[in-house]
């Protein structure tokens, strides 16, 4: 089983300067890297749910990218992911 949790980088971008960029990243039980993505968003409350629903979803290492693409590509998507939270604010 995988855990994703996130994790955050001081980042900088031409023309805007720093910014905290939220990642997500996978550990095997063993603690062995499975996954990570980086600079996701700047919204660490928005990386916290998607580690959540990863978790939730027991979602396997080799779709990460996939899923996460998903998620910021298409606005249905990221919308039943918000819906989700406020139907069950504990994830």
């Amino acid at each position: 089983m995988v855990y994703y949790s996130v994790f955050s980088q001081e980042l900088f971008a031409e023309g805007s300067g720093s910014y905290i960029g939220w990642g997500i990243e996978g550990r095997e039980e063993d603690g062995n890297p499975a996954g990570r993505v980086e600079d996701l968003t700047e919204d660490r409350e928005f990386a916290l749910l998607v580690a959540a629903a990863l978790n939730r979803e027991q979602a396997e290492p080799v779709h990460l990218r996939d899923i996460l693409e998903d998620l910021l590509e298409d606005p249905q998507a990221r919308e039943a992911l918000l819906q989700y939270r406020e139907r069950d604010p504990e994830n």
